[in-house]
């Protein structure tokens, strides 16, 4: 090998070193522009979330009060009508009874006057 193939080869290993050094500039910009733009998605998404959670909090807690009554008749509720499912041949009163316990929760004076202060406001 001559000196001037030498430098030839010398020559052309720089040109396609520093045409690799710009692609890899422009792939790490690639991966800084969509690092910054998935934080940015990522905002847009949870930051209504949070926002919607606590805004909501005062409002769901008045309609949690007005349906209270019924929830906590609830495990009663589906306790008897598991027993009557398996009694429903032998004793009807078992019926009347649970029905009767489903209205006191619906016909609490307080609950529907929450339920007449959410809806009508």
């Amino acid at each position: 090998m001559t000196d001037e193939e030498l430098r030839q080869i010398i020559k052309e290993n720089k040109q396609i070193l520093d045409d690799i050094d710009k692609r890899m500039h422009r792939i790490e910009r690639k991966f800084v522009w969509n690092t910054i733009f998935g934080f940015i998605k990522t905002a847009f998404i949870l930051a209504p979330i949070i926002i919607g959670a606590i805004y909501l909090t005062p409002i769901l807690k008045d309609y949690v009060k007005i349906f209270n009554p019924i929830f906590k008749n609830l495990p009663a509720t589906l306790q008897n009508l598991g027993q009557v499912s398996e009694q429903s041949n032998n004793n009807q009163g078992a019926v009347t009874g649970e029905a009767e316990l489903m209205l006191e929760s619906f016909c609490d004076p307080e609950a529907r006057q929450l339920m007449i202060d959410q809806l009508c406001k």
